[in-house]
């Protein structure tokens, strides 16, 4: 676990220069003459790799490779072993070298046991470096800390295309700090302890225990105080802070000379957000549940660092914890996709709505850079339902949609894992849920999504592809349907929203807004096999639901059963339940006009809840506010829709340059989905 390697040849190359063929497991960084090159592979299924293609300049040339393995379960990616295979060849298509021609060093720079960052993601990045690396990385002599190894044969993995544009691997410069300040350190205070280091040993998490941790960076995080009084202290104990100005996603990079003669050990923390004021320090590396923070220790002289691992970053406070050093610059280096502006949108002409488009924007190319994402750092996992959103906002900023393609090919790859019911999905893919967890909803917004795949593009060859797994998915949901055709008591996380009508008395029984997403999922699952018994059974089921959900003012989130075997409603009305009947067709506003004309007028956001309609909760971002928003454009109030969205983008696009998983600040405020944010403001102008 957590271990990485080096590869390494220089070669002659030919006027015209040549083209390096790599595929590498679980992560590499690729140098081309000491400059930073590329960083893949993009993620695939189980059993394959996606090979990528980056030209070689003529003349001697040294190609250095940095491969790194979690070889852990996690959300970001498949569990497999570590791997290396590369092969460099002419514009003749001579092969001019292969994996063999590669010397192999071990890592040993990166301290290999430590703390998880996250239930869902690795390992904390901490390093110990006697010298900068770059020398090295251009055919010199290795510094301490690189041990030279021999290589083991291997089969490769089956190999795929890339499929997806590379990444921008643009830097972007802090600029000076915006303060400085004394910190103290407090000897008594510990980090949290999360179920991604509480559940280490018991089966579910695999990672290292605190008894065999080398090196706690977040001790030392937890122990940082600011010192807001003015009071003595010694050059080695100030903290540089700094603002990018907008949340940016990639990779820290930081320049820095450690002193004679006793080097210096750099933290760098950083977050989405300052911490609140009152804070003990500036920026909270532990807010949310995954912690963000990045060490080195480091002998005497200069370095230019960059951490391994894509974070999201506006605020970073780097702290010079052992020794002394001078922070010569602190930036990032981009990793997003570079197709964000390939389709060029105009001015809307309204300040806050082109700040919210300029937001989805980043959004978006956060979380496209070889699979749709959650979001860019927390999990970094390709997540069905938000997939859904993050392929309109593609194909918007894009005009077509190369990274969704590569995202459902994923899954349809996907083997059948022997901890999900037969024919059920990944909820989220290429990744391994340590929980083994799954959603049924989930895997129907996944027809709903090649649906519309196939009507965005017309490529058929995702839908062969899939189509052994939308028959085994609909089979596995047959079986929870009872005699109305309803589904009923579905097993699995059973997800509807980030809001009450979650709670689990709310999605017992029968389910209405499940049952509205499943009959429109049948009706998609039909088109897609030409199976007209399907279609008609998706309408069959919406028609039987929306009679029962119905209690003569509101459509309810649940019915349950008494002890009489008799369906009775629950008694349960949120304001997303009336979203999803009107978005999947179990009502319009011809059919019920009193509760449509309620949900324009008395909902949406800035309802005050103790005022209007007290005993209904109010929707979160995931789905209802983009239902509601949907559904304003869908039956003509344009206007409406596009003041909404500034009231409730508007504050995100200010405070961060990014669009957030819920409306109020907290967890992620860099959400892939929310990335359509732009597709409901363009279609409504």
């Amino acid at each position: 676990m957590n271990v990485a390697a080096a590869f390494r040849v220089t070669l002659d190359l030919p006027d015209g220069g040549a083209t390096l063929r790599l595929a590498a497991a679980d992560a590499y960084r690729l140098w081309i003459d000491g400059r930073l090159a590329a960083h893949g592979p993009a993620r695939t299924a189980h059993g394959c790799a996606r090979v990528d293609e980056i030209p070689l300049p003529s003349g001697h040339v040294a190609v250095f490779a940095e491969v790194y393995s979690a070889h852990v379960p996690c959300f970001d990616g498949v569990n497999q072993d570590a791997f290396f295979a590369a092969e460099v060849f002419a514009g003749d298509g001579r092969i001019l070298a292969t994996t063999p021609d590669f010397e192999a060093w071990r890592d040993l720079t990166l301290v290999q046991k430590v703390r998880r960052s996250s239930y869902q993601r690795g390992f904390l990045e901490s390093r110990r470096l006697a010298a900068d690396p770059a020398a090295f990385r251009c055919g010199g002599p290795a510094p301490e800390g690189w041990a030279r190894v021999a290589t083991v044969p291997r089969t490769l993995p089956r190999l795929l295309p890339r499929g997806v544009p590379y990444p921008v691997l643009d830097f972007h410069d802090a600029g000076a700090p915006t303060e400085r300040f004394p910190i103290t350190f407090d000897p008594d205070a510990t980090p949290t302890l999360g179920r991604e280091i509480t559940q280490v040993g018991d089966g579910r998490v695999k990672g290292f225990t605190p008894a065999e941790w080398e090196d706690d960076p977040a001790l030392d995080a937890a122990r940082l105080s600011a010192i807001t009084s003015t009071t003595e202290h010694t050059e080695h104990t100030e903290v540089a802070l700094y603002d990018f100005g907008r949340i940016l996603a990639g990779f820290l990079s930081l320049r820095v000379r450690a002193a004679a003669p006793t080097g210096a050990t750099i933290l760098v923390v950083y977050d989405e957000l300052l911490a609140p004021g009152g804070a003990s320090f500036p920026v909270d590396p532990f807010r949310g549940a995954w912690t963000r923070i990045v060490k080195w220790r480091l002998a005497p002289g200069a370095y230019d660092l960059l951490a391994f691992h894509p974070a999201t970053v506006r605020y970073a406070a780097v702290a010079v914890i052992e020794g002394n050093a001078e922070i010569e610059r602190l930036g990032i280096v981009d990793f997003e996709n570079p197709d964000k502006s390939r389709a060029a949108l105009p001015s809307t002409g309204d300040a806050t709505l082109d700040a919210i488009v300029a937001a989805a924007r980043e959004t978006f190319a956060h979380n496209a850079v070889d699979v749709f994402t959650d979001c860019p750092a927390r999990e970094r996992a390709g997540w069905l339902f938000d997939s859904f959103f993050t392929g309109r906002a593609e194909a918007l900023f894009t005009g077509r949609n190369l990274v969704e393609r590569a995202f459902l090919e994923n899954y349809a790859l996907a083997p059948q894992f022997p901890e999900l019911p037969e024919g059920m999905i990944p909820m989220c893919y290429p990744a391994e849920s340590p929980g083994r967890s799954f959603i049924p909803n989930w895997s129907l917004w996944w027809l709903l999504e090649l649906r519309e795949y196939f009507g965005r593009t017309g490529d058929i060859s995702v839908i062969d592809a899939s189509r052994p797994k939308i028959r085994a998915l609909l089979e596995w949901f047959r079986k929870f349907e009872n005699a109305d055709g309803l589904l009923e008591d579905l097993p699995g996380w059973v997800f509807v929203e980030w809001s009450p009508c979650n709670d689990k008395d709310h999605v017992s029984g029968v389910n209405f807004p499940t049952n509205f997403l499943y009959a429109e999922a049948l009706e998609a699952a039909g088109a897609l096999l030409g199976d007209s018994e399907t279609v008609a059974h998706g309408a069959a089921v919406r028609e039987a639901a929306a009679r029962l959900a119905w209690n003569g003012e509101w459509f309810e989130d649940n019915a349950v059963r008494g002890d009489d075997g008799a369906l009775r409603l629950a008694g349960h009305v949120t304001e997303t339940g009336q979203y999803y009947a009107f978005y999947f067709g179990a009502a319009t506003p011809e059919t019920r006009p009193a509760l449509w004309k309620r949900l324009c007028a008395e909902f949406g956001p800035g309802r005050e809840c103790s005022a209007v309609h007290p005993g209904i909760p109010p929707s979160d971002s995931i789905p209802g506010v983009y239902l509601r928003l949907e559904l304003l454009l869908r039956h003509g109030h344009a206007g409406q829709c596009l003041d909404e969205c500034r009231r409730i983008f508007g504050p995100m696009a200010r405070l961060t340059g990014t669009i957030w998983e819920h409306i109020a600040p907290g967890d992620s405020m860099d959400h892939g989905f929310a990335a359509s944010a732009a597709c409901l403001v363009v279609k409504a102008l």
